[in-house]
């Protein structure tokens, strides 16, 4: 039998899911530690700290497409993924260890080009590992049955990891900011434990997980066209507006909540409550979800609560600055955006599928390769709009108290961009073009394409085929 047809073997899907655990982890310790620890421990004023998430991303919009299109021309014996997950693994530790490395220098500028420069190198091992491990979330069985079974439990590992990864470093911080832990404690454990913690089931999936996808041997060029191909494809279009909502809103919100406890609410609010409601609303979400799938519409699900999160973010710009209600206000945001959370990537394959229905070519690379861009683009640019904002508004991190300005800022942008990221993906869920009717159609369809069957389809269904890459398209 061969690894195009053959099912996943035991435990494959489990050390799939493992390797997630740095996909839902890392960003969510990138998003609450990086910047604090740019302007709090290595010293940058706030607009050098956002100029170095801004230029990874100048550097992203070439790496991450340019992944994408190494990595669906790769052949080797290990798959087309396996080897880029393998190498990037390996080198993930080191490069954790290089971005929260708290450089001593006395020059802002010799501080700036360090920390740009490791940065750099963490976001092209980032590239490596994460597109192509959601361009293998794709490619790990041509059964949707099984492809989306991996992924639920893919879902699971990452939400668990996203909680560890965002209470535990707001305690890491809280620790450091009153000093129960020195620099040397801190570094020890974020930049060292934890950098080896992401690593280790990366390298078991590139290891232990097996890819089962027909290559095609025509060779994809590195181009703007080749690039902008899956944005062809309407469900994937849809798809990219509803996860950039979603992790906008949450890179909004980790980025700022460390910043927001310390110095708006009164009394002086604790990070860990704050990112726990998020976490423990999400945990307690994913089993209702995950039935709910089975029965509706996953768009459906992803908006459905939307707008009482955004009812409860103008709320909290009006009386966030009182702890117990910021508290509230953060716990209905956090009931109204699990839907939203917790199903993009299960929606993945499926509008990969339809791409492929539409273009007759599986870019499972290149789709994974603008879900990253969008992903990592996302959290460079609040970092950025976060460091405008408290540079402007006259916020300084050796001050106990912030000047009411700066405080205020810090509000607003939080409520008020969350607000206009969820409508966003609140109108990319509500146009969604991929129905459970219509997926199930994919998967007929495309079975007649891969075999080259397409000519033994009544009139009907040829008409019906037309039809339906139409609406797609």
């Amino acid at each position: 039998m061969s690894n195009q047809t053959k099912t996943m073997k035991k435990g494959e899907k489990l050390f799939f899911a493992l390797a997630d655990f740095y996909g839902g982890g890392g960003q969510a310790l990138i998003g609450v530690l990086y910047f604090v620890f740019l302007t709090n421990i290595v010293g940058l004023q706030p607009a050098f700290a956002g100029a170095v998430t801004l230029i990874s991303e100048i550097w992203d919009a070439i790496s991450d497409p340019l992944m994408g299109v190494i990595g669906d021309n790769t052949k080797s014996k290990m798959g087309r993924r396996r080897p880029y997950i393998l190498v990037g693994g390996c080198l993930l530790a080191v490069a954790f260890a290089l971005i929260f490395f708290p450089i001593g220098a006395e020059s802002q500028i010799v501080r700036f080009v360090y920390c740009a420069a490791t940065y750099l190198f963490y976001n092209c091992i980032s590239t490596m590992i994460n597109v192509s491990y959601s361009s293998m979330s794709a490619e790990i069985s041509k059964v949707s049955e099984e492809r989306d079974s991996a992924n639920v439990l893919r879902l699971v590992v990452s939400t668990a990891s996203a909680a560890v990864c965002t209470l535990l470093p707001s305690l890491v911080i809280d620790a450091y900011n009153s000093g129960k832990i020195d620099v040397t404690t801190f570094y020890l454990i974020v930049g060292i434990g934890f950098g080896l913690l992401f690593a280790l089931p990366v390298v078991l999936c590139a290891i232990f997980v097996e890819e089962r996808v027909d290559v095609p041997e025509e060779k994809k060029k590195f181009s703007i066209k080749e690039i902008i191909t899956p944005m062809q494809c309407r469900p994937f279009r849809q798809l990219v507006g509803m996860y950039l909502g979603q992790a906008l809103c949450m890179d909004v919100f980790s980025t700022g909540v460390a910043i927001f406890a310390m110095y708006v609410t009164k009394p002086k609010g604790s990070t860990t409550v704050f990112l726990g409601i998020f976490i423990a609303v999400q945990l307690l979400a994913f089993p209702i979800i995950n039935k709910l799938i089975k029965k509706l519409n996953v768009n459906k699900i992803y908006g459905f609560g939307l707008p009482l999160s955004i009812v409860a973010l103008i709320a909290f710009a009006i009386f966030g600055s009182n702890l117990y209600a910021a508290y509230v206000c953060v716990f209905f945001v956090a009931v109204g955006f699990a839907g939203a959370q917790l199903t993009s990537w299960i929606m993945f394959p499926h509008a990969v599928d339809a791409g492929e229905l539409i273009s007759g070519k599986r870019q499972s690379g290149g789709c994974s390769a603008i879900m990253t861009f969008a992903r990592k683009s996302s959290s460079a640019l609040v970092i950025f709009l976060f460091s405008l904002v408290l540079q402007f508004t006259g916020y300084d991190a050796d001050l106990a108290v912030q000047p009411p300005s700066a405080q205020n800022g810090i509000k607003y942008v939080m409520a008020f961009t969350c607000i206009i990221f969820m409508v966003l993906g609140f109108v990319m869920a509500k146009r969604y073009a991929l129905s459970a009717e219509k997926n199930k159609q994919v998967e007929k369809y495309l079975a007649y394409q891969r075999e080259g069957r397409l000519d033994e389809l009544s009139s009907d269904e040829a008409s019906e085929l037309e039809s339906l890459k139409k609406s797609l398209s």
